[in-house]
């Protein structure tokens, strides 16, 4: 009987402890896999006047700089969420692959200067009217925050949050004709700053009225 009884006990010891090592792997695994997905992004992306090095895109049907794919390279990048900062938006392959992410279901958010909302080119009320949330603030002071979020809203755990921001407006001067810088990072503290003073914004702001 109590050969039986120590045998039984080995027994479940050993069960546990093989348990133990297949869920102990299977969450090493997860790790690696986690890693692997989620790669930090630190990148400066700088545009200047005369830059003639035009390629083919995989974004746009114009062949465009490098500084400019890179662009809209993260721009095309989100799997949920994009927020929006901007003070102008007016480059058509920019608001082209807004309008393609809106209809993949891809939840947008734009907060733009009142004033350059009804500037010529300007995309803001192509987006209002196909359903995409835009916010402005009526004043004589200028929205003039020049940032977007990818993926902050994400609850995926393989999918790396980002910001964009720098001097750089989405508009074919921009773009094309001036001296701009865009920084891209995934650090968490930067990110979540960030998107902190969207939300304050988002608060303040009211929506867009083109009637």
């Amino acid at each position: 009987m109590a050969y039986k009884v120590i045998l039984r006990t080995l027994l479940g010891i050993a069960s546990v402890t093989f348990a133990s090592k297949l869920i102990y792997n299977f969450y090493q695994r997860r790790k690696k896999q986690v890693k692997l997905h989620k790669k930090e992004i630190n990148e400066v992306i700088t545009f200047s006047y005369g830059a003639h090095d035009l390629k083919k895109s995989k974004y746009s049907r114009c062949v465009v700089t490098p500084s400019m794919e890179r662009l809209l390279y993260y721009l095309n990048g989100p799997r949920h969420n994009i927020d929006i900062c901007m003070y102008i938006i007016t480059n058509t392959d920019v608001s082209n692959i807004l309008m393609k992410l809106h209809y993949r279901g891809i939840k947008i958010r734009l907060i733009i200067d009142a004033d350059m909302a009804y500037c010529t080119g300007s995309c803001a009320r192509k987006l209002e009217k196909h359903g995409v949330p835009v916010r402005w603030l009526k004043s004589t002071n200028l929205m003039h925050h020049k940032f977007c979020l990818i993926d902050t809203l994400a609850d995926d755990e393989f999918v790396t949050p980002y910001v964009m921001a720098g001097s750089l407006n989405w508009t074919n001067q921009a773009l094309s004709g001036n001296w701009e810088d865009v920084t891209v990072t995934s650090q968490k503290d930067l990110v979540q700053q960030y998107q902190v003073a969207f939300e304050k914004l988002w608060i303040l702001f009211k929506p867009i009225d083109f009637t």
